[in-house]
């Protein structure tokens, strides 16, 4: 699967939240963790696993051909298994985040944040078109809600804002900055009406 770009703000603006940052960070290394892990382990383990067991039939059987038949069986199917579950780097990464309830359900903000992209961000906005990540970020700074609810007011904005089927990147600009201007005003508007949070 392609990876797609994490979408750039004018004014290079990303959130900057001590506690989120955090999360993030953890989520990625434990999945890059897990990304490295290459079966070698295993296979060491399994490998003194079918020496003993070589060991044993030999002393009980007496028969080199048969431990050597039976243990290379079973390596075999070692090796077979190790192969098919190692990780490699292209891994998903949409379940990084699955403790939070996945890469949707970060403050809006996030959708503009490196680490949020290293943590499946881009598998998240995968179906998202073009013109509508892109306003997504140009709004996402001041949009109250989730990833995934930025996601839906800009798609429920696109609905009015048609693109043409033979689209060109100057169609997707267009439309894009469409999208902003219909939707910033309507963002504005709520956070002045909304009363603000009280002090703690």
């Amino acid at each position: 699967m392609s990876q797609r770009a994490m979408p750039a703000r004018r004014d290079k603006w990303r959130p900057v939240d001590r506690i989120y940052d955090g999360i993030l960070e953890r989520c990625v290394d434990e999945a890059e963790r897990g990304a490295r892990r290459d079966g070698t382990a295993e296979l060491m383990a399994g490998g003194v696993v079918i020496a003993v067991l070589a060991v044993g039939i030999l002393v009980v059987v007496q028969s080199a051909a048969a431990a050597l038949v039976v243990c290379g069986v079973l390596a075999a199917g070692l090796f077979w298994f190790i192969v098919g579950t190692a990780q490699h780097e292209d891994t998903d990464r949409r379940g990084v985040l699955a403790e939070i309830g996945g890469a949707g359900m970060l403050p809006a903000g996030y959708l503009v944040h490196p680490l949020a992209w290293k943590a499946g961000m881009a598998e998240y906005v995968a179906h998202v078109p073009e013109s509508q990540l892109k306003a997504g970020a140009e709004m996402c700074h001041v949009f109250p809600g989730t990833v995934g609810d930025l996601i839906t007011f800009v798609g429920n904005i696109a609905i009015h804002v048609p693109l043409p089927h033979q689209a060109t990147p100057e169609d997707v600009e267009k439309r894009g900055k469409a999208l902003v201007k219909i939707g910033l005003p309507i963002l504005k508007k709520h956070v002045k009406t909304v009363p603000a949070l009280p002090k703690a």
